[in-house]
């Protein structure tokens, strides 16, 4: 049997539309900490990589349009296109984490933390009594 302890605990945030595992991060750009954004972002273990609403970048006063695209496809419609930037993602319980991001240009609902940052940390998912675990790896 494996045990994995955990060193942060968090509930699920409840929302119009359900209870979801929400982080709160400060979004900055790395060459310019002052510049940044409080935002969440849902945990989604099914997404391959993180991808947040355009909007977000002018505040890190970056240009969204680069020539670094990536196409991001849902389970379902159409796929969606983002503008990779290297952020700085912050929060006072579990730390820093640089990680590059695909930006939409397009409207989008959420912003999803995929499976490249789950690269960076180990989380544990409890969805009958709405929790989830965090470690920072090492």
């Amino acid at each position: 049997m494996v045990t994995v302890t955990y060193r942060y605990q968090f509930n699920y945030r409840q929302l119009e539309s359900g209870p979801f595992p929400l982080l709160q991060f400060r979004v900055s750009n790395p060459d310019n900490s002052e510049l940044g954004l409080d935002v969440d972002a849902y945990l989604d273990s099914g997404a391959e990589g993180s991808i947040f609403g355009g909007h977000i970048i002018s505040a890190l006063g970056l240009e969204l349009l680069n020539d670094r695209a990536k196409d991001y496809a849902p389970t379902f419609g159409g796929s969606l296109r983002g503008y990779l930037h290297r952020v700085l993602l912050s929060h006072p319980g579990i730390g820093n984490f640089n990680l590059e991001i695909g930006f939409s240009a397009e409207p989008i609902k959420r912003n999803l933390l995929g499976r490249d940052f789950f690269n960076l940390v180990q989380v544990g998912f409890r969805e009958r009594q709405l929790t989830y675990y965090l470690n920072p790896s090492p």
